[in-house]
């Protein structure tokens, strides 16, 4: 299989993040209907038969983990699957997709300020701007305009969840780029979601077991179907390939974009309504992390 031009990676991690800023509609759907680890579970089960496919059809034979690299799949599954996907869609019954989306738009800065941390870089005037523009433009999203809400327990349970699930998804970042050694993207992909998915189905069998498996219709398998195969599989495995190619800090930048396809398709798919304070706070994230990216590398 031949290698991919830097150029190709950028463009891949755009399609990766249109197909991610999707699964937040598939996912609100979902959340109001399947149980959320039956749903996570189901999601990964198909994640894991694209990715045996997208092997066979590439011809790349899977290396599995030895010893410690047992480890680190472990962590990548733990984090990047288990974890996310836990307050992800716990979130997601409580707020719209729009404004989950909005909120993971910190998740660039927060993987700049780990980086520098664990590298010990020194920060420029530039980059201490774009932090706090960014931060302040998630403050304003979570508060809906009103940021001493804050200081009132105004804060909702769904937003706690999706903060919860950004922060998995900064470590599973920052693992997949200082930890995931010796194996290729695909196999430590596929290792690692095979981790999560096990992780998942135990609380998922208590879910059937408390209150029976749930009827799912044709448009939660649709939906499914999207996450587990375009929204999991082949974009995992393609934001694998950015991290290991240009590093964890740029390829986490284009999560920037997630926010803006899950809010336009939200608000086309869906019908959501964005208040002011979402969309100038969603800018001042963006701009921010957009900002902290004109230093020279």
């Amino acid at each position: 299989m031949r290698e991919v031009s830097v150029r190709g990676i950028y463009l891949r991690l755009v399609l990766t993040t249109f197909f991610w800023g999707g699964t937040f509609i598939a996912g609100r759907y979902l959340a109001q209907t399947v149980p959320h680890f039956i749903a996570a579970s189901l999601r990964f089960l198909f994640a894991l038969a694209g990715m045996l496919v997208f092997a066979w059809l590439s011809g790349r034979a899977i290396q599995w983990p030895r010893g410690r690299q047992w480890g680190v799949a472990g962590l990548l599954g733990l984090t990047g699957i288990f974890a996310y996907n836990a307050g992800f869609f716990a979130g997601l019954a409580h707020v719209q997709a729009s404004r989950a989306a909005l909120i993971v738009a910190a998740s660039p800065v927060m993987t700049l300020c780990a980086v520098k941390l664990i590298q010990g870089s020194a920060w420029s005037l530039r980059a201490l701007a774009g932090v706090a523009l960014s931060f302040c433009g998630a403050v304003l999203v979570v508060s809906h305009g009103d940021p001493a809400t804050l200081l009132h327990g105004a804060l909702g349970i769904g937003e706690v969840f999706i903060f919860g699930a950004v922060v998995a998804w900064v470590a599973y970042t920052l693992a997949a780029r200082y930890l995931a050694k010796g194996l290729d993207a695909l196999s430590m992909t596929l290792s690692a979601t095979l981790c999560g998915t096990v992780m998942l189905l135990i609380p998922a069998a208590f879910e059937a077991g408390n209150g029976g498996w749930p009827p799912i219709d044709w448009r939660a398998w649709l939906a499914l179907a999207y996450m587990g195969l375009l929204g999991t599989s082949l974009s995992f495995v393609w934001y694998s390939q950015a991290v290991a190619m240009i590093g964890a800090a740029r390829s986490t930048q284009f999560t920037n974009l997630v926010p803006v396809f899950g809010v336009l398709l939200s608000v086309l798919l869906l019908g959501e309504a964005l208040p002011w304070a979402s969309v100038a706070g969603g800018l001042m994230v963006v701009a921010g992390v957009l900002w902290v990216n004109r230093q020279p590398s």
